[in-house]
């Protein structure tokens, strides 16, 4: 069998202190990339934090101002708010029907325009009937 030459044969000289030298040096600016690249992220992190932060403030301050400037006690610009989606969450908290200027009134819970929002409905004349007729037939 062939006699291989040692791929890491130690030489006498400058050899191995300047490998070591450029080994250490190249260690370093892998270190020195880590911790930019760290301090990078720490601070985007940090100023992703504070934008979050802003924006919910940015968001949550219409509703702030309605419960401050609201000329209802707290509970009742609460329950205000919290039947602007739809007549059933009106009903649910108490404040249907309503009529404009009060508590629980919508524009868009105004059907027919007439000033009361979520108002029960009332069937025409002409089912009332119906429903009477088919009631008295029904005996």
């Amino acid at each position: 069998m062939p006699h291989l030459p040692d791929p890491n044969p130690v030489r006498p000289g400058r050899g191995p202190e300047l490998r070591l030298r450029n080994l250490q040096r190249r260690f370093r600016a892998v270190s020195a990339r880590h911790d930019r690249t760290t301090k990078l992220r720490s601070g985007l992190r940090w100023a992703i934090t504070a934008l979050i932060a802003i924006a919910a403030l940015l968001a949550a301050y219409p509703a702030i101002w309605l419960l401050v400037s609201s000329p209802w006690s707290v509970t009742t610009t609460l329950k205000h708010i919290a039947s602007a989606p739809n007549c059933d969450f009106a009903r649910l908290v108490g404040l249907a029907p309503a009529r404009r200027g009060e508590p629980g009134y919508w524009q868009h819970h105004d059907r027919d325009g007439d000033g009361v929002a979520c108002e029960l409905w009332r069937p025409h004349r002409g089912e009332v009937l119906q429903r009477t007729i088919a009631i008295a037939n029904s005996d």
